[in-house]
């Protein structure tokens, strides 16, 4: 009985000098290099409301680019800036669809939307003086021509 009380006490000390050993080698090495942060952990996806910008041509309005976009800002600095970035990006998209002068109606080619996108993205953070917007990108971008709108036509007399 004694025997077997002895060799259950040898069994708990040798179980808890090992679990003691490797709790100690473990904490003295130096642990591996931790995995930075993914590009998406801490953004924030915000979508901005849609502009209607009219395309004057031939001292008209040949109809209406609707548009939405969507950008990725870091969590920490939106909660911070006192101005968020929307009016910024509508008021920069406005002018820049608004000041678009060589668009064929009648044969209409591709609008070049990296190119707006990047400087969307540039004139924002050089309003900031600093990067916080972080991408750009479009939600709802599309042509109205005005003959395929709704509505009545008033004629005045």
């Amino acid at each position: 009985m004694i025997k077997i009380l002895g060799i259950g006490i040898w069994v708990c000390l040798v179980t808890l000098g090992t679990g003691y050993a490797v709790a100690n080698m473990a904490a003295g090495q130096p642990a591996g290099p931790e995995p930075g942060p993914t590009y998406f952990e801490g953004l924030d996806y915000k979508k901005t409301d849609t502009i209607a910008v009219p395309i004057i041509a031939e001292n008209a309005i040949q109809g209406y680019v609707l548009a939405r976009f969507v950008y990725t800002i870091d969590g920490k600095t939106a909660a911070s800036l006192a101005v968020p970035p929307d009016p910024i990006i509508l008021d920069q998209a406005f002018k820049s669809v608004y000041a678009v002068t060589n668009f064929d109606f009648k044969n209409p080619e591709r609008y070049d939307l990296p190119a707006l996108l990047a400087s969307l993205k540039d004139d924002v953070n050089a309003k900031y003086g600093k990067p916080v917007v972080e991408d750009m990108m479009v939600d709802q971008f599309d042509f109205l021509p005005k003959n395929q709108l709704g509505g009545e036509v008033l004629k005045t007399q």
